[in-house]
C-alpha cells in the first residue's frame, strides 16, 4: 500500500508538472552504508553498549559474594538504580546520534540537490525508471570535511 502510494505520488510529480520539475534520485542505503560518520557513530553506541554489559557482569559476580538476603536486596536495588541510568543515557546517546546522522543526510541531499538544478528527491527505490542519480555527490558531499 505504502508503494502504491509513493508511485502514485511520484507519478503526479512527473506527469502532472513534467515541465517544471526535474527528478533526483538517492539510494538511502547506499548512502548511509557509505558515509564514514555512520560506521563512527555505530561504534559509539556499541562502546556504549559494551560497557553497560560490562557493568552487569560485574555487578553480578559481585552479588554472588554477598552472604546475607538484606545486602543482596540493597546491592539489587542499587544496582537496578543504577543499570536504569546507564540505560537512559545510552538511548539519549543513540537517538541523538541518529538524529545527527539523519540531518546530516537530508541537508547533503538538499545541498547536491541545488546544487544539481534537482526541484524533487525521491528514494530510487519508488523510481522505476528516469530519475537523476544523486546517491554518489550525496555521499562525496557528507564524507567531505571542508563542505558542511
Amino acid at each position: 500500500m505504502k508503494k502504491l502510494l509513493l508511485l502514485s505520488a511520484t507519478m503526479f510529480l512527473m506527469f502532472g508538472a513534467a515541465n517544471a520539475e526535474v527528478i533526483g534520485v538517492v539510494d538511502f542505503d547506499k548512502i548511509v552504508d557509505n558515509y564514514a560518520k555512520v560506521k563512527t557513530v555505530s561504534n559509539e553506541i556499541s562502546d556504549k553498549y559494551a560497557e553497560i554489559q560490562r557493568y552487569s557482569l560485574d555487578k553480578e559476580r559481585e552479588y554472588k559474594k554477598l552472604s546475607t538476603p538484606l545486602e543482596r536486596k540493597n546491592f539489587e536495588e542499587n544496582v537496578a538504580r543504577e543499570l536504569a541510568k546507564k540505560q537512559e543515557a545510552y538511548l539519549k546517546l543513540k537517538e541523538k546520534k541518529e538524529a545527527e546522522i539523519d540531518t546530516a543526510i537530508k541537508n547533503a541531499i538538499k545541498q547536491v540537490a541545488m546544487t544539481s538544478k534537482v526541484t524533487t528527491v525521491v528514494e530510487k527505490t519508488v523510481i522505476f525508471y528516469g530519475g537523476i542519480d544523486l546517491t554518489d555527490k550525496v555521499v562525496k558531499q557528507l564524507n567531505n570535511p571542508t563542505a558542511k
